[in-house]
Parts: structure tokens; C-alpha cells; sequence
């Protein structure tokens, strides 16, 4: 990769891209005393309102408000070989190291606070011009020299370290050299004050001040520079030699070049400002950039060399530009004529005066005899020996403009014009292809492909074929792109390439139309003019600029073997100054390619020029910088490693990539390694943000790259830290509290088994209970019976007879309280209800296929009661109801629950025929249903009370405590 270069001493100083910044611009001062560059890239400009630091983007602001300097004055700078950046002030010495600034003043050891020139020698040492002193910092310490201590200068100004190390100093007086403890006399008094100093490679010392500039050789040979050598101005305050050897000189009328012993000027010395150069710096990328009273201003290297009214053309508005066949190159402007140019320059201007038809120019040809044809707005017009020959077209409308003038093969000349396209012979004209009254009818542009045929393209009518005397006309209809034709150029492989207006490039090849447009990737769809390199390379004027395309790229783009075309394009960042390449109305002619390979092309703004052996070399990468870094609006240390607390929100990141020759065609790329998988582009934009990072450790990597060029990055890394609980103690802490958990739960669950088990157990028992009391002892009073029945069976056949009847009852109740157990194992009518929904419902069923009519009343708010409480009542009621149904032949049951603050009152009465009361609770009785009443009403801690006669019904009352 070849370094950059300085700018191409083969161009004029007006060819250089010119760019000027202001206090519009973010300058704190348009007085730009002091420029620098530093290690990093960053522009370092000194003015009267403070320091700025530049990165082709935006100014940085430091001064004494902010309490970065000691004065707002800066007249000198100078970039240390340490990164360090030294700057002088009204107000003392000030270094900027790693964000840091530090102030030397009288205190620290330097004699006077007015810093006006800095400089450093191969020792590292700082050299400085304050006031009357100069004074060398070394190690931290100073040592002065002044007139009273032997220097023999007056009035310092600046101080200069030449190429060998030797240390300059001027002032009024002329100029000395330190030496050993001294300072000897290298020249003597120029009658005025020095306030430049310079050594070339050659070993000449340039010496400038308010009497211009003086050149002394190694030899001692002198030589002096003033207005009258082409130098703008007398006053010399700033000299400069770069990299490619180029002198330059700022003066307070603008600045200037050596070239051949003389100087040549710069467009401000020309300009209205007639402004002062103060100082001249170039940079690492060969820019060179000067400070002056109204701003600072960069002149750049580009790809185009422009031509207009600057560089001595006469007009900055070229239509057309031709070569013929001796090789010299013709340029057709707007309104100022016929130009031939010799090296840039014009040799012979052609106008109305000189016999042209018109000043304004459509194309330029030539014929077979060598003469040009010129299509002009005052009609077509033939340059033979120094003369013009104007023929005079007849139209009916008595128009005369000519859009192009062409000979065919055959000798034939063909007019495109307003009327159509007519065939001249001599001073006849005869129409071929016909015109019309309106201008989408008008024929602009001709062109004769080798089969012989003759095309012609239309305003907005599309596209005219003649061919053996046959004409045919193709339309959008035909497959053209848009009717409206701007240029027709035959391609090395035989393709027509068609340029429109609205469609793009069209190409014909085999009689099919093909086109490509900005969708595809072109620059834009207005194409003025093609030319075909014969490289393989089609270049394209259009309205956005030029455009350098791949003929194959277009045929695998139509053939479906790439998506989209990638063309070159070029616009005012290649030194353009109008990216307004389609000047001509209503068509032109446009650009050409000269024998010697350059490409030139018409603008609104002059004619540009590509060489392309006279490419710049290539790019350096930009030097990329993490600006800084927000974290919910706060910034925060831009230092690898730094830990950001739990719960951060939105960062940000602000970049930039100093490539101070074209900033603008800086690309950004960058990635949050963590987080992105892959590169994210987001084109030139400098800022990006994230929210709601994740902790965990990052690093954030930023990349700048030019088209074409390398690239360079940066990066950042840093640590979300996690809320307590995102830490890993407090995930062990969690699953060591789940463990206890589930180890509880476990517990939980297995006391719940053991108490189920228990509960089974508790009703194993009192079934076995149940069993032992009512069915046990049944079957033990019928065993009884049973035998008793045996013993009197001799004799005693009543006393038998009774013993039977009462085990058949006794055996009738053991059935009711095995059948009464088995509904306590199975669902009841209480799941799902409380005991007065259960009541209500289980009446009906107890009655059901009975002519019975029962009712139940509940008084009293109700309340949830023990299941044990309820299923016993339920059981009384039930054991109640079943023997009125059976015994006691009753037509009416009623029941009555009543629910008060601590006892629950349950009665069951019917109106049947009642019974005697003295046995009713005894064995002999047989009235076991009643006996399991009462053992139900006293397990729940209640009294059972029975009340009957014969012939008033029954009634059974139980009361049991509730809480």
C-alpha cells in the first residue's frame, strides 16, 4: 500500500478541493492562528477564543472557562514526539497529555507568560518563544536565554528545529543558531521582523517575514522573494514544504506555490477576502490545511481535475468535449462557444464573432476530410481551416437548432433537430425521419452501429431505426425502458447502449431490449451519456454524479446470476464540484475518452477530468476513538475492566473514525461481543445505543473503514454486575431453599399418610365398635334366645315360641345396623352439602314410594358443623323417619333442626299411632333403632329425649352442644 501523497504539484491550485470551516461550524474563532496534528489524528487548531480539537466531524471546545487553559489566546501549537500536545497562551505554557492538562507559568520556572512559537529537538526537549526568552523545559526544569544574557536577537518571534537538530531562533534582528552555550549569527538583519522559519530537504533555510521571503543555501547564498516573483503578498507568516517537496508560502494576501523559480497563487489571492494565511500544516493523509482570518480551509487531492472559468476556461458551463483525430481536445460550452484546449488551457476560442451559428453548443464530430461537425443552437456548422460552413435547414417552423451533426460511413450527413432527422446535400435538406410541433418529437441524438443503421433517440417519442430505406420507431411499447432518449454509443461486442431519461441504461442485442435502473444499483435512472472504455467498463453521466459500471455485472444481473449491481460512483467527495453531470438541455453530447486514456466529463460546474494513471495513492485507515460512554445518561470512565452497578438501563456509545480527507465516506461497524452474534453496520452514524443489558462481561468493538481502503477498531470492555439475586450464592442459597422445601413438603405429605392411615384406623374401630355393639351383641343375644329356645323346646312350647320371636327381631335389627354401617362406608347425602341441604334432600328419599308427606324446618343462621356432628344427626333423623314410615302408620312427618349460639336442637315428630314408652329403650323391648339413637346422641356429648303414646304419634328430640 503506497503512503498518502501530498497534493499533485501537476495541478493548478485551483484544481484542489477546497473546503472552508467557520464559527458557523463549531470553530469557537474564525481566526485560526496555530495548527497541529497529533499521534492519535486529531486536528489541533489555536485561536483567539480558545483551543479546538477537530475530527473532520465536529469541534471540541477547550478554554479557560472550562478551566482547561489559562487565556482564550492560542497562538502556538506543537505535536510532541510522546503524544504530548504542547500550547502557548497569553497566559503560559500549557501540555495536554492522556485528557490532562497542566499549566507552566512564571512559578514553574518560565520567564514570561506570552507564549508566541514552540518547537522540540531530537532530545526531547521543548523549545519556547515568551516574550524576550527563549526558553528550553527539559526534565521538568527550564533554562532561559535572553538578549541580556548574550542572545543576539530582539523582538523574538519563532523558534525552528532544523532537520539536523539545530535550533533557530528569530526575531527583529535576523536569525541565529544555538550552538554549544550560544547562539551565533546565521543571518543578519533583514531590515524587518522574521516570524517564519524553514528548511527544506535540500538544506535551504527559508526565512519569511514582512519583507516576503528569503531563501539562504547551505552555501550561504541568498536569495529574495517579494510580489514582483508572483508571491501574493509581502508579508510571509507562514512556510511550508511537503511531503512531494512542494514549497508554499501564506501572506497576508492569500497563498502561493513555488513552480520553476516563481510563485503561483491560490484562489483566496484572488478572492474578494484577500485573506491572511497565519499558518500551513499538512496532514498525515496529505491534506494541506491553513489557518487564516476567516476560517480554517483544507485543500485536498481528488480523483477529478476541474476545469472552468478559474482555471482560464471561459465559462464554467461545458456542454460537450471531443477529441479528433490530431488528438486535440474541443470542449462546447452553454453560452460561450467553441474552446480547443492544449494542456488544460485554451488554445483558440470560437464564438458568434468568429462565424459559429451560435455560442451555444450541442456536439461536437468530425467528418472523414478531418473538418468538425458542430451541432449548435443556430443550427449545424462545419469548421474547416479556421472558417465555419453553416448550412441553412429548411423547416416549415423556421427552426435552426441542431442537437447532433453526424457523417455515416457512406459520406452521408445527418442533422437531428426539432423537425426530425434530415439528410443534407450541399445547402438541400430532405427529411427522413420525421419531427413534429412538439418537443417529445424532437431527434437529439444520432448514432451509426456497423450493421450499417442509422438511430436516432427522441425527446420523448422514442427510439428511430433506418436501415436499407426501412424505418421503424420502438417504443416503452417495443420494450424500451422510457421513450425518452439522452445517448446512443455502439459497445466494443456490437450492443446498443441506450441512455434515458426516467429508465435507466437500456441495451439492445439481438433484437431484444434489456434495461437495468437505480433499483438494480445504478446511481440514478436520468443517463445523459455513456462512453465504453473498451476495458469492460461503461461509464455513465447522470444527473447524481458519474457512475463506472461492469458490462459483464450487467448481463449477470439480466441473466439472474447476481441480485444487484455495485458500480463505482462518483460524486463532489471525488472532487466534483457539481454531481450534476447532464448539463445539456434538452440533450448533450456529454463526455469522451482521449487517446492518452483520461476520461472527461461535463458538469454544471466545469469540466472534469479523470486520469486514470493520476489516481491518488490509496487511502490510510481512519483512526477510530471511543468517544465516550452513557449509562442512563451519566458518563462514566472509558477504561478497560470497568464494573457498572446491578440494573444499569441504556447505554451508549458515541465513536468516530478520523479521516479528516473525506469524513463523510467513513463506514461504521460495530459489535458487543455477548450480545451480537455478528458485525452490525450502521453506515455513518456515530452513535449507538443498548437497553436492558444483561450482567455478565462485554466488550464493545467499534471499526472504521473507507470504501476501498483498510480499516481500523477499537474496543471497550466492562462488566454488567448482576442484582443479588443473579448472583451464584443466592441461586445456591435458592436451591438449597428449595431442598428444605421439598424435604418439608415431603414431611408434610407423609404426616398427612400417617394421619389418613390413622383416621382409617379410628374407623376400623369404630366400625369394630358398631360391630361389637350392635351386630356382636345381637348375635349374642340370639345365641342366647337361640338356646334358650333348646332347653324349653321339652315341654314349654309359649315360653319357646317367645324366645323365637325375639331373636327373629333381634336378627331384623342386627340386618338395619350391618346395612346402617355399610352407608356410613359409602358417600352420604352430606358430600357436597352442609346437614341442612342434606335433611332437606334425604327426607324425600327416605319417604319415597310411602304415602307420607314429610317437611323439614331449619331456624337459625347456619353455620359449618364437625362432619362427625353431621353425619350423626343425619343418621338420627333417618333412623327416625324410617321407623315412622314402618311402625307407626303415620301420614305426616316433620323435622325440625334448630341452630342456636351453642347447642343445635334436632326433632323428628309424626302423627301416627304412637306406643308404650316404659320398654322402649330396653333389649327385651327389642327396640334396638331407638338404643342407637341415644349411643349416637351421647358420642357427640348430646341427650336423646322420646315422647309417645298410643294413638299421639312419636316424637324424638335431640339437643347436642356446638361451639
Amino acid at each position: 500500500m503506497q503512503p498518502a501523497s501530498a497534493l499533485n504539484p501537476s495541478r493548478t491550485i485551483t484544481q484542489y478541493t477546497r473546503t472552508v470551516w467557520t464559527q458557523e461550524h463549531g470553530l469557537p474563532q474564525d481566526t485560526v492562528r496555530a495548527i497541529t496534528q497529533t499521534k492519535d489524528g486529531y486536528l489541533w487548531l489555536g485561536t483567539d477564543e480558545g483551543l479546538a480539537r477537530f475530527d473532520g466531524y465536529d469541534f471540541v471546545v477547550f478554554n479557560k472557562e472550562n478551566g482547561a487553559l489559562p487565556s482564550n489566546s492560542v497562538g502556538a501549537l506543537w505535536s510532541a514526539k510522546d503524544g504530548s500536545l504542547w500550547i502557548g497562551t497569553l497566559g503560559g505554557l500549557t501540555r495536554y497529555r492522556n485528557g490532562k492538562f497542566t499549566t507552566f507559568t512564571k512559578k514553574d520556572g518560565l520567564d514570561y507568560t506570552s507564549v508566541s512559537s514552540i518547537t522540540e529537538d531530537p532530545s526531547g526537549a521543548i523549545w519556547v518563544v515568551a516574550g524576550v526568552y527563549v526558553n528550553r523545559l527539559q526534565d521538568g526544569k527550564f533554562t532561559n536565554y535572553s538578549p541580556r544574557q548574550g542572545l543576539p536577537i530582539q523582538a523574538l518571534r519563532t523558534v525552528y528545529c532544523g532537520r539536523d537538530g539545530s535550533i533557530y531562533v528569530a526575531g527583529f534582528g535576523g536569525v541565529v543558531r544555538h550552538q554549544g552555550n550560544h547562539f551565533v549569527s546565521v543571518l543578519g538583519p533583514v531590515g524587518d521582523i522574521v516570524v517564519s522559519l524553514l528548511e527544506d530537504r535540500h538544506g535551504n533555510l527559508w526565512v519569511g517575514g514582512s519583507f516576503g521571503l528569503i531563501s539562504r543555501s547551505p552555501q550561504g547564498d541568498l536569495r529574495h522573494y517579494t510580489a514582483q516573483y508572483g508571491l501574493p503578498g509581502n508579508y510571509v507568516r507562514s512556510v511550508w514544504e511537503d511531503r512531494d517537496g512542494n514549497l508554499w508560502a501564506g501572506t497576508d494576501d492569500g497563498l502561493a506555490r513555488l513552480e520553476n523559480g516563481r510563485f503561483v497563487t491560490s484562489p483566496v489571492a484572488s478572492s474578494h477576502e484577500g485573506d491572511w494565511v497565519r499558518c500551513i500544516y499538512e496532514d498525515t493523509e496529505g491534506n494541506l490545511w491553513l489557518g487564516m482570518n476567516s476560517g480554517l480551509n483544507r485543500l485536498r487531492n481528488d480523483l477529478f481535475s476541474m476545469y472552468g472559468a478559474s482555471e482560464g476556461l471561459p465559462s464554467d458551463e461545458p456542454t460537450t468535449v471531443y477529441q479528433d483525430h490530431r488528438g486535440r481536445l474541443w470542449v462546447g460550452f452553454h453560452d460561450r462557444g467553441l474552446v480547443q484546449l492544449v494542456d488544460g488551457k485554451p488554445a483558440r476560442v470560437y464564438t458568434q464573432k468568429d462565424g459559429l451559428p451560435s455560442n451555444e453548443i450541442f456536439s461536437i464530430r468530425e467528418n472523414r476530410d478531418g473538418d468538425l461537425l458542430i451541432a449548435a443552437r443556430g443550427g449545424p456548422s462545419r469548421l474547416h481551416d479556421g472558417y465555419f460552413v453553416n448550412p441553412v435547414m429548411r423547416d416549415p417552423l423556421n427552426r435552426r437548432v441542431a442537437f447532433d451533426y453526424l457523417e455515416d460511413r457512406s459520406g452521408k450527413l445527418w442533422v437531428a433537430s426539432p423537425a426530425g432527422v434530415a439528410e443534407l446535400d450541399g445547402n438541400r435538406s430532405r427529411t427522413v425521419i420525421p419531427g413534429g410541433s412538439q418537443l417529445s418529437n424532437d431527434a437529439v441524438v444520432l448514432c451509426e452501429t456497423r450493421d450499417g443503421s442509422l438511430w436516432a433517440g427522441t425527446y420523448d417519442d422514442g427510439l428511430w431505426r433506418l436501415h436499407n430505406g426501412q424505418l421503424r420507431l420502438y417504443t416503452v411499447a417495443d420494450g424500451l425502458s422510457s421513450n425518452q432518449i439522452r445517448s446512443l454509443v455502439e459497445g466494443t461486442d456490437g450492443t446498443l447502449w441506450i441512455g434515458t431519461f426516467g429508465g435507466g441504461l437500456d441495451a439492445l442485442r439481438d433484437s431484444r431490449f434489456f434495461h437495468v435502473t437505480a433499483r438494480d444499483g445504478l446511481l440514478s435512472d436520468n443517463v445523459s451519456h455513456i462512453d465504453d472504455d473498451g476495458h469492460g467498463w461503461l461509464w455513465l453521466s447522470t444527473t447524481r454524479g458519474i457512475c463506472r459500471v461492469r458490462k459483464q455485472d450487467i448481463w449477470d444481473l439480466i441473466n439472474g446470476k447476481i441480485r444487484k449491481l455495485e458500480p463505482v460512483n462518483y460524486g463532489v467527495a471525488d472532487g466534483l464540484r457539481s454531481a450534476q453531470c447532464a448539463p445539456g438541455y434538452p440533450t448533450s453530447s456529454g463526455g469522451t475518452r482521449s487517446s492518452d486514456g483520461r476520461l472527461w466529463f461535463p458538469t454544471s460546474r466545469g469540466l472534469a477530468m479523470l486520469d486514470p494513471n493520476d489516481r491518488p495513492a490509496a487511502a490510510p485507515a481512519p483512526v477510530v476513538h471511543l468517544l465516550d460512554v452513557a449509562v442512563d445518561g451519566r458518563e462514566m470512565p472509558v477504561v478497560d475492566g470497568v464494573k457498572l452497578a446491578p440494573g444499569s438501563g441504556r447505554m451508549q456509545f458515541r465513536y468516530t473514525g478520523i479521516y479528516l480527507s473525506a469524513p463523510e465516506r467513513v463506514g461504521y461497524s460495530y459489535r458487543l461481543e455477548g450480545l451480537d452474534g455478528e458485525w452490525i453496520s450502521p453506515g455513518a452514524r456515530r452513535v449507538t445505543n443498548y437497553n436492558s443489558l444483561p450482567h455478565g462481561r462485554y466488550r464493545f468493538t467499534v471499526r472504521a473503514s473507507v470504501p476501498n481502503g483498510p480499516s481500523s477498531e477499537t474496543s471497550f470492555a466492562f462488566e454488567l454486575l448482576p442484582h443479588f439475586y443473579e448472583t451464584a450464592w443466592f441461586r445456591y442459597f435458592c436451591i438449597a431453599l428449595a431442598a428444605a422445601g421439598i424435604w418439608g413438603l415431603y414431611n408434610l405429605r407423609l404426616r398427612q399418610i400417617r394421619q389418613r392411615f390413622s383416621l382409617v384406623l379410628e374407623e376400623r374401630g369404630r366400625l369394630a365398635r358398631e360391630i361389637h355393639d350392635t351386630l356382636a351383641q345381637g348375635f349374642v343375644g340370639i345365641s342366647s334366645q337361640l338356646d334358650a329356645v333348646a332347653l324349653t323346646l321339652n315341654g314349654h312350647v309359649d315360653l319357646a315360641r317367645k324366645h323365637l320371636d325375639l331373636a327373629r327381631k333381634m336378627v331384623r335389627h342386627s340386618l338395619t345396623e350391618a346395612r346402617r354401617s355399610v352407608m356410613d362406608l359409602r358417600a352420604s347425602a352430606l358430600e357436597g352439602h352442609d346437614l341442612p341441604a342434606a335433611l332437606s334432600e334425604a327426607a324425600y328419599q327416605w319417604t319415597a314410594g310411602s304415602p307420607v308427606q314429610i317437611r323439614v324446618d331449619v331456624e337459625g343462621e347456619s353455620r359449618p358443623l364437625p362432619e362427625e356432628t353431621e353425619q350423626h344427626l343425619l343418621r338420627i333423623a333417618q333412623e327416625a323417619v324410617t321407623n315412622a314410615v314402618k311402625h307407626s302408620r303415620a301420614s305426616q312427618v316433620n323435622i325440625h333442626l334448630e341452630m342456636a349460639n351453642r347447642k343445635l336442637s334436632l326433632r323428628v315428630a309424626d302423627n301416627g299411632r304412637g306406643f308404650e314408652q316404659d320398654e322402649a329403650f330396653s333389649e327385651v323391648g327389642g327396640h334396638f333403632g331407638l338404643l342407637g339413637m341415644r349411643e349416637r346422641a351421647e358420642r357427640l356429648g348430646g341427650e336423646l329425649r322420646l315422647h309417645s303414646e298410643p294413638g299421639q304419634g312419636t316424637e324424638v328430640a335431640v339437643t347436642v352442644p356446638i361451639s
